[in-house]
């Protein structure tokens, strides 16, 4: 018999290889992925991300020239109440200096996950071989 967190990783699998195709994609068209700090970005690589990202410290240091040519910012703080707070600083923060910005892959990562992980760090767990 499955365990709930096996069965729950093997749901989840193919929906978040998925969404990392897709913020692949948006890569290739020139835009960035923020993320909290280094261990998000790290979870990322790890699952298969290999796009520009960027962490809430390199924008705060560097601010818009750390941007670049990019297009657009997809904004994928965590999932819980602290990152939603971060997430609108960063979206005020960015619009006004006008930089085009997507919640989308946030919202739709937070769908996958379904409360199970609320930080982006824990995606990390999709690429370690050794999980259930």
């Amino acid at each position: 018999m499955i365990d709930k967190k096996a069965k729950a990783y093997q749901e989840m699998a193919p929906m978040l290889a998925e969404f990392v195709r897709d913020l692949n994609d948006l890569s290739k068209d020139n835009w960035l992925v923020l993320v909290e700090g280094l261990r998000d970005e790290s979870a990322l690589r790890t699952i298969g991300y290999s796009g520009g990202l960027l962490t809430a410290s390199s924008l705060g240091r560097r601010g818009r020239e750390s941007l670049g040519t990019a297009k657009g910012i997809v904004i994928l703080t965590d999932l819980d109440r602290e990152g939603a707070a971060l997430a609108s600083r960063f979206v005020k923060q960015l619009r006004h200096s006008g930089v085009k910005v997507s919640l989308d892959e946030r919202r739709r990562l937070k769908g996958i996950l379904r409360g199970i992980f609320l930080h982006i760090e824990n995606l990390s767990r999709f690429g370690d071989e050794e999980r259930p």
